[in-house]
């Protein structure tokens, strides 16, 4: 086959289509790892699952979003490649992907970096994206004064921060939850974003999903 050569004009359409729709940029630009198929670890962003163009169109829509999943749903995927797009296509964003301890939250500081570096030089030519500097827990891009930062769940580590949003990984099972997401009452108060997603489990997270915040249930007896 032969490789479509295309004229600096629909290039940089092709670009503004993408900037715009996070869904767009999925299924047009991402590719992501699998760990479990070992034929094939490359693979384009899965397309044909209809519920996760529902669930783009939905994270753009609502600010705070509590999603118990399970595996091979595409989940965790899906949500760091909406806050890499919020990130490089946007000018001074500052999003925090948060995990239960920090090696995790650079694991998934990695996928997006990942996702940047597989970015098809024939969809998006280098020179159209924004230089990305990645360090351990952090993805940074310096021109458009964005980052990604990874954190360890805890209500300290984010108290002294005001952020763009906020990606709360396998939130049901870190043990402060409830004074993490209190730490992250200025950036939700400031218009912010808020995104918890988690295998199901029973405390805090179940209550969030289930909008049950102010009812004084035991927790223990919701599994």
């Amino acid at each position: 086959m032969h490789e479509i050569l295309r004229t600096p004009n629909e290039l940089i359409e092709i670009y503004r289509r993408i900037a715009k729709d996070p869904w767009e940029f999925a299924k047009t630009c991402v590719f992501t790892k699998d760990e479990v198929d070992k034929s094939v670890r490359i693979k384009p962003f899965p397309q044909d699952l209809l519920y996760l163009k529902t669930y783009f169109e939905l994270w753009t829509q609502e600010r705070l979003i509590a999603v118990p999943k399970s595996r091979r749903m595409f989940m965790t995927w899906s949500n760091v490649i909406l806050y890499l797009h919020d990130t490089m296509f946007n000018v001074g964003k500052r999003n925090a992907f948060v995990s239960k301890k920090e090696d995790d939250s650079d694991d998934l500081v990695e996928r997006a970096w990942f996702v940047y570096e597989h970015i098809p030089e024939q969809i998006i030519p280098r020179q159209y994206l924004p230089k990305a500097v990645r360090t351990f827990c952090r993805l940074e891009f310096p021109e458009i004064e964005s980052a990604i930062e990874g954190f360890p769940s805890g209500a300290d580590q984010l108290r002294q921060f005001t952020f763009s949003g906020i990606l709360a990984d396998e939130m049901a099972f870190w043990e402060n939850a409830e004074e993490m997401y209190s730490a992250a009452f200025p950036t939700l108060e400031g218009g912010g974003r808020f995104t918890a997603i988690s295998s199901p489990g029973p405390n805090f997270f179940k209550r969030l999903v289930h909008d049950t915040m102010d009812i004084g249930t035991n927790d223990e007896t919701q599994e």
